[in-house]
């Protein structure tokens, strides 16, 4: 997964955050992402000589280690893999016209007193960007490694003068106040962030599921009192997060409607987004396999219109996991591994409001709706 994922989506966010000392930077990395990374490169665009920090792109880190597997013709540690993110990388900096970008690799096999295998593999890696990048007309400042992002921790430089120095506490970084402030949290690891939307307990989806068969029975109801209905769960979600599988199978129900789904997009742009977030975050775990792919959907989409890329492509995969043809998840997954900024999905979200108003409701910021 070589997908840009960033928080403070462009260098003019609404908490101007200035980093001066890589202690300070590594401590800002996990507030960047929205999580610990673990065995992962990184890379942070900069401004002004690196004071102030832009876009952030992340991915896996594979190393060859003891096996090298060269490209035919290759003279590099570089795995294939790495070679063909960092290509891709260099072309989204160079599309989105970002000037230059600081390097940081967290790995657990690392250590900056052992030259193992897995540290040359990082050293290769190093050169490799500092290549494509400028190929791309982008520069490679600072490459930092560490084999965590803990307080204390200890960092290092890959290039350049040869430099150490301590990491400062996370939890303390101004880079994570901002993201508070902003309405986030930082997780430990991508894998608990990807827990809060894990499949519910067996029984609750068994009984959704089967209350959603039931009511099929009984026949529909009409769009109107559908979205009137979800939005009336969505509303009490803040103070009433015990929903029974009657409630959960009648918003189920609801948002499998093409039209009441797409209605409900417009709620990303409104004052409490991060309630409407939270919510579909709560029917992720709920609901039964397709329905479960809309409830992520909407989710990534809220997260993606508010800039936060890690919650949006985990979201995203979620998705595409419960259902692979899910044409809006899809959507979705193309535009962010192609780096579309959130302005792009903003406008999607705003027809959102048309959509309401064919269902003959008015949605809160809609200025040109009637009841």
């Amino acid at each position: 997964m070589y997908t840009p994922t960033n928080s403070h989506d462009n260098f003019d966010s609404r908490h101007r955050v200035r980093l001066g000392h890589a202690s300070d930077l590594m401590a800002a990395v996990p507030a960047m992402l929205g999580f610990h990374p673990h065995r992962s490169m990184v890379l942070i665009a900069v401004k002004d000589g690196g004071a102030c920090v832009g876009p952030t792109m992340r991915h896996d880190l594979v190393l060859a280690g003891e096996h090298i597997d060269r490209r035919a013709g290759g003279h590099t540690r570089a795995t294939p893999e790495m070679l063909d993110v960092i290509g891709y990388l260099a072309g989204y900096c160079a599309m989105e016209n970002i000037p230059a970008v600081m390097a940081v690799f967290v790995d657990d096999r690392l250590d900056r007193t052992v030259r193992t295998p897995h540290l040359l593999d990082v050293e290769a890696l190093v050169i490799e960007l500092d290549a494509t990048l400028a190929s791309f007309g982008v520069q490679l400042g600072e490459a930092l490694a560490a084999s965590e992002i803990a307080d204390s921790a200890e960092w290092w430089t890959l290039r350049g003068p040869q430099r150490h120095g301590v990491i400062s506490d996370p939890s303390a970084s101004p880079m994570t106040v901002a993201r508070v402030l902003d309405g986030y949290s930082v997780r430990r690891s991508r894998r608990e962030l990807a827990e809060t939307i894990a499949p519910g307990p067996d029984a609750t989806v068994r009984a959704v599921a089967a209350e959603m068969s039931r009511r099929r029975r009984d026949g529909g109801r009409s769009r109107t009192d559908d979205l009137t209905s979800v939005l009336s769960y969505v509303a009490r979600g803040p103070y009433d997060t015990e929903l029974d599988p009657t409630d959960i199978a009648r918003i189920a129900l609801a948002i499998g409607h093409v039209q009441v789904r797409d209605a409900l997009l417009a709620l990303t742009l409104g004052d409490d987004a991060g309630f409407v977030e939270e919510f579909w975050a709560r029917m992720c775990r709920v609901l039964p396999k397709v329905e479960r792919a809309i409830a992520a959907t909407l989710l990534a989409f809220s997260a993606y219109v508010r800039g936060d890329g890690p919650m949006a492509r985990i979201a995203i995969d979620a998705a595409l996991e419960a259902d692979e043809t899910y044409s809006l998840a899809r959507l979705l997954d193309r535009s962010l591994s192609a780096g579309a900024g959130p302005e792009l999905v903003r406008e999607v979200a705003e027809s959102g409001f048309a959509c309401a108003r064919a269902c003959g409701v008015r949605l809160p910021g809609d200025p040109f709706g009637r009841r």
